[in-house]
């Protein structure tokens, strides 16, 4: 009897590893142009002043991609720099990191939400939170 307590308490413990150890994110969702709202550090929160002059574009395909800055123009228009800095999302014990590197510097940001509409990323004990871009009019 202690052997079949001793396998369902295995069991369990295995079974919640896995449930917790499958959260995985939708890359796809990184696609697009995005719109930096706060930078937060410590108990400190930085917002940009005036309207956003440019926003990132993220174009990923598996798990390689190109970050540009891009400012955006009336009517659905942008102006994309020819500069841009290539990518590569890894999977580290379950976190999601986007993993920069030019031939002067190498860094990683770290995923910390990506939804439709809301991306934090995390870098340098830093945290940028940026929304979806989209032309407002109202």
């Amino acid at each position: 009897m202690k052997f079949f307590y001793y396998f369902l308490f295995v069991f369990i413990i295995n079974s919640n590893g896995c449930i917790s150890n499958s959260s995985k994110i939708n890359l796809e969702l990184l696609n697009g142009y995005w719109k930096i709202n706060f930078i937060t550090q410590k108990n400190e929160t930085f917002r940009p002043n005036g309207l956003a002059k440019l926003v990132d574009h993220y174009s990923v395909e598996k798990k390689n991609g190109i970050r540009k800055k891009a400012q955006p123009l009336i009517e659905n228009k942008f102006i994309v720099t020819e500069d841009e800095s290539p990518f590569k999302i890894v999977n580290k014990e379950n976190d999601y990191f986007i993993e920069f590197e030019t031939k002067w510097y190498k860094w990683r940001e770290k995923i910390i939400k990506l939804s439709e509409s809301e991306l934090i990323l995390e870098h340098q004990e830093k945290k940028y939170h940026y929304t979806r871009f989209s032309y407002d009019l109202n």
